[in-house]
């Protein structure tokens, strides 16, 4: 009898672990990305950060740590309207492919098209053929910046006297009048181009490109909490205030002129929102569906589509920074308003989207974001592979790609009739033979690849164990 007793205890317990186990591992990671938050606070002198993880489901991990104002007791928290500085691009991209939905505009539109009857005087004939897509990625030609144009003129903006689509028709004839400062065609970083664009949208629109943005993106998705900057509405807001901090670490009230930057420049990076919006956003993003923002798969897909190289290793395209990483194809970019910074990046094979947001532009901000970025990632990408796959059989199909195990090592792994094939860098090509669907093992010398899968899709990454030494491979591409 007692021996009885004592098997139904330990089935008990086991029932009972195995209910408590997931919210126990979700307990564990979030004080995990807690003391993360904590350590690059202290370590770079952060007033406030905030953390969140997102997968398809939603929001899996929201963490925040800091306080609202340097010197102060007042603890930030996740309800804050956090600027995201042009972070903001590619929701005026996702407004712009709205309106080619809804036939207003093409992404071939042209700066001349918009406005037929303007004069050489009050568009340059260099900048009559740049097209919407253009503007979106870089490639018009145009200045980074208005104060590039003017200083003086770009002081003025700061004033907001007239309402932001007039005060952007004030940009346009400031600015599209004068030759091209870069070679169009190529990337060259441009906020201008986005104050452009905005313009382009909603004269096509007929409605101003801040209400557009509300109809048809935050509105759809439910970010309740975001909005445009403007001084005049900046400087009604009321205590508790989530507050910038200039490059040298000196405090700025968010009700202040300089404080954000004026509202020309809406479509190029002044919005503000909760982590909790941004993370509904940065879902809709990973999903891989159109609805609800969108129709079409195809005008969805071009959001995501590389339209010109930013770099050796990067690429631009509707308002995101294009790159291949160990776990598959990311969308990223960073945003700042000079007192505030944020990065996001979005997985879609890993099933993951990052969020991480602060309050202060000092220097160390980027490498403390950046830092905490790549700890997000870490985490839930492990979390996944030491999860059973429930989805898809392990099949040599899914083991097939190529793993950089430094910049000069990569392994090509091939499945060919039947035979799993492994090229080295600089070394010739040898086949390794099964131990189980995820080990494979060489014949030709003592060595084992052990590959790492998520629930679907292919491997993310190898080890391989050589000489009692395990080194990690990073998936870069098929």
């Amino acid at each position: 009898m007692r021996k009885l007793l004592a098997t139904c205890h330990s089935v008990a317990f086991a029932i009972l672990f195995a209910c408590f186990a997931p919210e126990l591992h979700a307990n564990n990671q979030a004080k995990e990305i807690s003391a993360k938050l904590e350590e690059l606070c202290r370590q770079h002198d952060i007033p406030a950060m905030c953390a969140a993880i997102i997968n398809g489901e939603g929001i899996i991990h929201l963490q925040c740590f800091g306080n609202r104002k340097r010197e102060t007791i007042d603890p930030i928290d996740h309800t804050d309207r956090f600027p995201i500085g042009s972070n903001t691009k590619s929701m005026t991209a996702t407004l712009a492919a709205v309106l080619v939905e809804a036939g207003k505009i093409e992404w071939k539109t042209t700066i001349g098209d918009v406005w037929p009857t303007a004069t050489s005087k009050d568009i340059h004939p260099q900048l009559r053929n740049v097209t919407l897509d253009q503007l979106l990625s870089h490639q018009s030609g145009l200045p980074t910046n208005i104060s590039d144009v003017s200083p003086q003129a770009w002081a003025s903006f700061f004033e907001e006297k007239q309402s932001p689509t007039l005060e952007r028709r004030r940009m346009l004839k400031l600015v599209l009048s004068q030759e091209p400062t870069q070679s169009q065609g190529k990337f060259m970083y441009s906020n201008l181009g986005y104050a452009v664009a905005s313009a382009m949208l909603e004269t096509r629109a007929g409605e101003p490109y801040e209400s557009l943005m509300k109809k048809y993106v935050f509105d759809p998705l439910e970010m309740r909490s975001a909005r445009f900057r403007e001084l005049e509405t900046a400087q009604k807001l009321e205590p508790p205030l989530l507050w910038g901090h200039k490059t040298d670490g000196t405090p700025i009230d968010p009700r202040s002129v300089g404080a954000e930057n004026p509202t020309v420049y809406a479509a190029a990076g002044t919005v503000h929102l909760s982590i909790e919006d941004y993370a509904k956003y940065a879902r809709w993003q990973l999903a891989g569906m159109p609805a609800p923002v969108l129709r079409s798969k195809s005008t969805y897909d071009h959001l995501h589509k590389p339209l010109v190289d930013k770099s050796a290793t990067e690429k631009y395209g509707c308002g995101w920074i294009c790159l291949n990483t160990g776990h598959g194809p990311a969308l990223t970019h960073a945003g700042s308003n000079t007192n505030s910074f944020a990065v996001i990046w979005v997985i879609p094979k890993a099933n993951m989207a990052a969020i991480v947001c602060t309050n202060t532009g000092q220097p160390q901000a980027f490498p403390a974001c950046d830092e905490m970025i790549g700890f997000l990632i870490k985490l839930y990408t492990r979390a996944e592979s030491m999860q059973p796959s429930q989805t898809a059989a392990v099949t040599p199909e899914r083991l097939a790609g190529r793993y950089q195990l430094t910049p000069n090592f990569i392994l090509d792994v091939e499945y060919q009739d039947g035979h799993m094939l492994v090229g080295i860098t600089n070394q010739p090509t040898q086949e390794v033979f099964p131990d189980s669907p995820t080990l494979w093992s060489y014949r030709s010398v003592k060595a084992q690849l052990e590959f790492h899968l998520q629930a679907s899709g292919p491997a993310i990454a190898l080890t391989l164990h050589q000489n009692g030494v395990a080194q990690r491979a990073k998936r870069i591409g098929d």
